[in-house]
């Protein structure tokens, strides 16, 4: 027992992403009266719950559980003199303190009641903008299978516009974009090391609850300048329960597709097998309980593709997944409100055959994108949780998050050269192109402390980050060749040459190499907050939290120490209802991001990456002559390490928020709010020395950032501050499930305008680079290319979406039929003319105004979800099906903006790229998915 009363100790110096596992109960216990009730003995049960827990209430009659499991409870109070009372159906949501008062009657004139409690919808402790999503919610609603798809139905949350790469595709919220967003999985910050996107992957079988934060949240969370999802996985019980399950998808439930100009390919047949198995139980009963779970997902894909040689037949691929998804976990009950949970998570992916993402297409010969690919990783936690009464509450982790991104060819062939035919669409022969091996793994440890004092909730905490990166990097063949057509003698096509080189390479002889990195990223953490309870109706919640990140590069030098970033949060709450079931809040809040490894391991790695013109497909020696043909010079990209401003700021952004909730009826609230927010700080690098080709990295408009190049490398321009402002009114109602069923419906209507879209610009079709994005690296890109005098690059964003209206709920028959169903309708985002860029090979230029093209097409669309119970000799059969897209509108999202395909005619007074505004992504067509879960 002396070792167990150590183990906090022993635990303080152990998640990055410090996020709750459990929620509480609190309340107040009277009379008949209203006067309190001192000495109450409240106790709490529940089938998640090991043991009983038990408080007793203080000299003003208040009582408080602190980390309950989510689940539903009982809660029974009794007191000598009165008749002793029971609530049924307590519901507890991970992350919340749910209110519970009661009443207790003289046992004279009252035996024992027994209730149901009515718990308030309307979160009066909490400033916090968000949905909890339970169980019932997740395998009711028709979503996919993968976890993050469930919280699309929360309001104010979309997703990201981007064809390059499905698994890319993320959430946004409040006008951020897809990769500043924090995902955490039982306490385990999982968030993507590279880019910031989903770094693990679960199914609905694993989980017990998902909740998912938008804004306003409190000091205790950070590191996030978009939403939070937080997630719990099961947890086993007192009772033996499981399930066995299988899901399978086919093309032929599916309507034909229209056609779409797409380089990832337009989806003909596929077929989706997912099964598994997952079992809970007790090892000791109310002691020590166990959890563990397996799901085997295969998924084979034809695909075809526009081919720019012949546009009257297609290209036919196909490509195959494989994945193995995993959960365990053990719970032990220590005794005395204490536990101690072991986590282990794993999602080890293998995709092979036609490899397409931000750096592959599938325009080409078989040889450049016949490939393997292999993602995810594993995830270990162990987490401690103790109330040494109702006054004090600690926790404390230790976790390990990993994961992969690895790429290479599956043919022969595919080691060679690569060549690419820009004025063929970038028609590809030759080798697989970039072959890499990328493996991640972040240590994190934290520890917190809360204390209760009288009408303050003091809460205090420490974090711990290390993240490591081991990288390397190169071409098939040694080199990438792309071949541009030469109007000043067409004869002789320009090849361009791109590689890796050496760090002591010159542009006069810079040999073939390979990028190898193993940075690493620290986060130290520190936060203060408290919630004061100025009275029954009226929380003051405030709070700071510091961050420190430490950028080391591979050689161990330390590159950039963001030491200063201070986040305050402020907030209030007013309940002008008095029990619970209205409120009017505002806050406002500062968060940083914290850095991804995409930009540690580009930026300080000793990257050096040529760009040699010349008329030889093989020879990567300038040629001067095609370099004045070409209108451009032969350069190196990259220095040793890309120097930091010495005042570097981190980026964060401002959010301000104000809103009014109101229960109209027991379990159905509606809501107004208003949301505010823009950056305030961003980091991007930037072109800083054109003789060396050397790359800075600085805040845009200050500091050596103050100033950037033009193309011509020898003049500059004062460097536009980024911008990017979101504001936005959203009206909500939510229908906790009662009943028979629950709902939750928005409508937000928002601006998001700027001239920065953020850590992910869909528009540039590379895929995400956050912080070294091309945005800065020349002024011309603020521009059409031609007229330097003028900006372009301002307006709508890429994501911005003026109305968003979307419902989803679930409904259950009086003869047990589940049936769930989401709907939503949305306007066109802006629609903008691109141009090329040679300097890059990609679309940097504004050619209109952003948006001044108009808008792209609306959207809406709409899924069902039928679930009906079978009981066969003690199991259930649950029979499923879902409809996805069921109007199979098929509308187009994404129309192709790219006005030319070679920079020469930008300025052209018609499109030269013959499929600009075409539809190159649309909403997809009907779908059903078969399903069975038989549960034990």
């Amino acid at each position: 027992m002396r070792c167990l009363r150590l183990l906090p100790l022993l635990l303080l110096c152990a998640v990055g992403a410090f996020a709750q596992t459990t929620g509480g109960i609190v309340g107040r216990v009277t009379d008949a009266s209203g006067a309190a009730l001192p000495g109450v003995t409240v106790e709490a049960r529940s089938a998640s719950l090991q043991g009983v827990r038990s408080a007793t209430t203080t000299v003003d009659g208040a009582y408080r559980f602190a980390l309950l499991p989510p689940g539903d409870y009982e809660v029974r109070y009794t007191l000598d003199g009165f008749a002793p009372e029971a609530r049924h159906g307590v519901h507890v949501s991970l992350g919340k303190d749910m209110p519970l008062d009661a009443t207790l009657r003289p046992a004279a004139v009252s035996e024992q009641l027994t209730v149901t409690a009515e718990a308030p919808i309307v979160d009066t402790n909490s400033t916090a903008l968000g949905a909890n999503l339970d169980t019932r919610a997740i395998e009711t609603l028709p979503t996919e299978r993968n976890y993050a798809s469930i919280v699309q139905v929360v309001p104010g949350v979309a997703s990201d516009a981007n064809t390059g790469n499905p698994d890319q595709s993320t959430i946004t919220v409040y006008g951020s974009s897809g990769a500043e967003n924090s995902f955490v999985v039982d306490g385990v910050n999982t968030t993507g090391m590279e880019y910031g996107f989903q770094g693990k992957e679960l199914n609905f079988e694993f989980i017990r609850e998902v909740e998912m934060k938008t804004g306003g949240y409190e000091a205790e969370y950070g590191r996030s300048t978009g939403g939070i999802v937080n997630v719990i996985t099961k947890s086993g019980g007192n009772e033996l329960s499981g399930d066995v399950f299988g899901y399978y998808d086919n093309d032929s439930a599916q309507s034909n597709a229209k056609p779409t100009v797409s380089l990832s390919g337009t989806q003909e047949a596929f077929t989706k097998k997912d099964f598994g198995v997952d079992v809970g139980g007790f090892l000791l009963r109310d002691r020590l309980w166990f959890f563990a779970a397996y799901d085997r997902v295969n998924d084979a894909k034809d695909l075809s593709v526009d081919n720019p040689l012949d546009e009257n037949h297609r290209l036919l691929v196909n490509s195959g997944s494989r994945r193995n998804l995993g959960s365990a976990k053990l719970t032990y009950n220590l005794g005395a409100s204490q536990s101690l949970v072991a986590t282990f998570l794993q999602d080890p992916r293998v995709d092979t055959g036609a490899i397409s993402d931000a750096s592959h297409t599938l325009v080409g010969d078989p040889s450049t994108y016949l490939g393997r690919q292999d993602f995810g990783g594993r995830d270990f936690a162990v987490r401690y949780d103790g109330s040494f009464s109702s006054r004090w509450i600690f926790s404390a982790q230790a976790a390990r998050h990993q994961e992969e991104n690895s790429v290479g060819p599956a043919t022969a062939a595919g080691e060679g050269v690569q060549f690419r035919d820009i004025e063929n669409n970038g028609y590809q022969t030759g080798g697989f192109g970039l072959i890499q091996q990328k493996s991640f793994r972040r240590d994190h440890f934290a520890g917190s402390l809360m204390r209760v004092a009288g009408a303050h909730e003091i809460k205090g905490g420490v974090e711990y980050e290390i993240g490591r990166a081991d990288v390397t990097k190169e071409m098939s063949g040694g080199q990438q060749v792309e071949i541009y057509p030469n109007s000043a003698h067409p004869e002789l096509p320009i090849y361009r040459h791109f590689y890796w080189t050496t760090p002591d390479a010159t542009v006069a002889n810079a040999p073939l190499s390979r990028l190898n990195a193993s940075p690493e990223h620290k986060v130290t953490t520190a936060y203060l907050q408290d919630r004061w309870s100025v009275s029954d109706r009226f929380v003051v919640s405030a709070g700071l939290r510091w961050d420190r990140q430490q950028i080391i590069d591979s050689g161990g030098v330390q590159q950039i120490n963001l030491d200063k970033d201070f986040a305050p949060r402020l907030g209030f709450i007013f309940d002008p209802s008095g029990n619970h079931t209205a409120r009017v809040y505002g806050s406002y809040g500062r968060y940083y991001e914290e850095l991804p490894m995409d930009l540690v391991i580009r930026s300080f790695s000793y990257e050096r990456q040529p760009r040699i013109i010349n008329y030889s497909p093989t020879s990567t020696a300038p040629d001067p002559a095609a370099e004045a043909d070409f209108k451009t010079g032969s350069t190196i990209l990259g220095g040793s390490t890309e120097p930091s401003d010495p005042n570097l700021e981190n980026q964060y952004l401002n959010e301000y928020l104000l809103g009014y909730e109101r229960e109209v009826m027991p379990n159905l609230s509606v809501g107004v709010k208003g949301i505010y927010r823009d950056y305030g700080q961003v980091i991007e690098d930037f072109l800083c020395d054109p003789n060396e080709g050397t790359y800075c990295i600085g805040n845009p408009g200050q500091g050596i950032m103050s100033s950037v190049y033009l193309l011509d490398f020898e003049h500059t321009h004062a460097a536009p501050k980024a911008k990017r402002t979101f504001k936005g009114v959203q009206l909500d109602a939510t229908k906790r499930f009662s009943n028979h069923w629950q709902a939750i419906a928005s409508y937000l209507y928002s601006k998001l305008e700027g001239n920065f879209d953020g850590e992910y610009a869909p528009f540039t079709n590379i895929g995400a680079d956050p912080n070294i994005s091309a945005a800065y690296d020349y002024y011309d890109f603020f521009t059409n290319g031609s007229d330097l005098g003028t900006v372009t690059n301002r307006g709508p964003l890429s994501n911005d979406r003026r109305h968003q209206l979307k419902v989803s709920g679930t409904y259950q028959t009086p003869w047990k039929l589940d049936l769930g169903a989401s709907a939503y309708w949305s306007s066109g985002l802006p629609f903008t003319r691109y141009g090329y860029s040679d300097a890059y090979g990609r679309y940097e230029f504004f050619l209109t105004d952003r948006g001044g093209e108009g808008r792209m097409p609306s959207n809406y669309e709409a899924d069902l979800h039928a679930g009906y119970p079978i009981a066969v000799r003690g199991v259930t059969v649950n029979l499923l099906l879902d409809v996805f897209n069921v109007l199979n509108a098929q509308r187009a999202v994404l129309l192709d903006e790219r006005w030319s395909l070679h920079e020469e005619n930008n300025g052209s007074a018609t499109p030269t790229n013959a499929d600009y505004g075409k539809p190159v992504l649309r909403t997809p067509p009907t779908r059903a998915r078969f399903g069975i879960r038989v549960t034990f």
